[in-house]
């Protein structure tokens, strides 16, 4: 049965060698990390496309332009908004001031309607504790500007004259004088303290009937 077919050639290719030649070389892609270098994979030398030292000097040299031309963006942005405050604030003082030169002064109508008691007590023990020292100055002030006029030394001889005898004290003296300023003062600093108090009573109880004493307050001009 073997005799109807002969064995092929040796230095003949069988029909699936032949397909085998006649198809084109495939080249494997290049990785993930290689694609954006410019790697075509139809290319069957496997040369680079792109990638190069001239994409990535062009590439810096914009990004360098670009960030230049956002500083001078954002510089001149700053300065306008500035300039813009500055403008702001002084038609602010100006319209401020023209307001205060045409604003007529306010006035307030306010009523004393009470008076506390208790706080018009302690003022008035200060004040007159106040006064009464300031009445002693007084009264010495104006007993060593007559003692030095002679008045007092007068009065004294002319009281001597009238009575007929020289062994006789002095009427007018320092501590006499003192003495009657100082129980004038005490004197003094109870009454003060007394009226004031009841002047206070006495006008919570009239501005409960007539409510008070209106008082007007104004600014200055």
């Amino acid at each position: 049965m073997t005799q109807g077919y002969p064995p092929p050639a040796r230095g003949s290719n069988t029909g699936a060698e032949q397909d085998t030649a006649t198809l084109p070389k495939v080249v494997p892609p290049p990785p993930p990390g290689q694609q954006s270098g410019g790697w075509s994979t139809g290319s069957t030398s496997g040369s680079p496309t792109g990638g190069g030292p001239e994409d990535s000097s062009s590439s810096n040299g914009l990004g360098s332009r670009l960030a230049s031309k956002a500083s001078t963006a954002t510089a001149s942005a700053r300065g306008a908004m500035k300039t813009a405050a500055s403008e702001a604030e002084s038609r602010s003082g100006r319209n401020n001031r023209a307001a205060r030169g045409t604003r007529q002064p306010r006035r307030a109508r306010l009523t004393l309607s009470h008076i506390n008691v208790y706080s018009v007590f302690k003022f008035s023990c200060v004040l007159a504790i106040a006064l009464f020292f300031v009445w002693l100055i007084m009264v010495g002030v104006l007993y060593g500007i007559l003692d030095v006029a002679g008045v007092f030394g007068k009065v004294n001889d002319g009281v001597h004259t009238m009575i007929g005898d020289g062994k006789t004290n002095d009427v007018v003296t320092g501590s006499l004088v003192f003495g009657g300023a100082i129980i004038i003062g005490a004197v003094n600093i109870v009454l003060f303290i007394a009226l004031s108090t009841i002047g206070a009573m006495v006008y919570n109880l009239c501005a409960d009937l007539v409510g008070g004493v209106e008082v007007t307050l104004s600014e200055r001009e």
